[in-house]
C-alpha cells in the first residue's frame, strides 16, 4: 500500500512539474533585433564609438531642484520597510540629500576623470566608460 501511495506522489508531482514548467514565461529570444525608433533601416549599421563629456547647465539643475522639490511621495504602509517597494519615508530622506547635500557639479567632475563614449546598437543608445585600474 506504501508502495502505490509512493508511485501515486511521484507521478503527481512530475504532473504537476511538467505542466508548470510548460505554461511558464516566454522569454525574449536573444536574436538580432531592433530597438530603435521606427523600422530597421536595411543599410549598413552605423557603428561608430564616438567620445564625449558628461555636462550639466544650470537650467537643467534648476529644473532638477523644482521637480526634486515638488516629489509627492505616497506614504507606505505602516511597518511595511521595504516588502512593499520603496519605502517612502526612507525615499523622503534620499530626496533631502539630494537636493540639499548632494554636489551635482562635483560629480559631473569626477565622472570626467574617466574617458566616456557613446555609439548605437540596433538603434538603441549605449554609453560607455572606460577605465583602467591603476597598478
Amino acid at each position: 500500500m506504501m508502495l502505490i501511495l509512493v508511485l501515486v506522489a511521484l507521478i503527481a508531482g512530475g504532473l504537476i512539474t511538467f505542466l508548470l514548467q510548460r505554461s511558464g514565461d516566454q522569454v525574449l529570444k536573444t536574436e538580432d533585433g531592433w530597438w530603435g525608433a521606427g523600422d530597421h533601416c536595411e543599410t549598413q549599421e552605423d557603428v561608430t564609438i564616438w567620445p564625449f563629456e558628461v555636462t550639466t547647465s544650470d537650467e537643467e539643475l534648476e529644473d532638477l531642484y523644482r521637480r526634486i522639490d515638488q516629489t509627492r511621495p505616497v506614504l507606505s504602509l505602516e511597518n511595511s520597510q521595504f516588502h512593499y517597494g520603496f519605502n517612502s519615508h526612507y525615499l523622503k530622506k534620499v530626496v533631502s540629500y539630494w537636493r540639499h547635500d548632494f554636489d551635482w557639479r562635483r560629480q559631473v567632475t569626477r565622472l570626467n576623470q574617466y574617458p566616456h563614449f557613446k555609439t548605437r546598437i540596433e538603434g538603441g543608445s549605449a554609453w560607455l566608460m572606460h577605465s583602467l585600474k591603476s597598478h
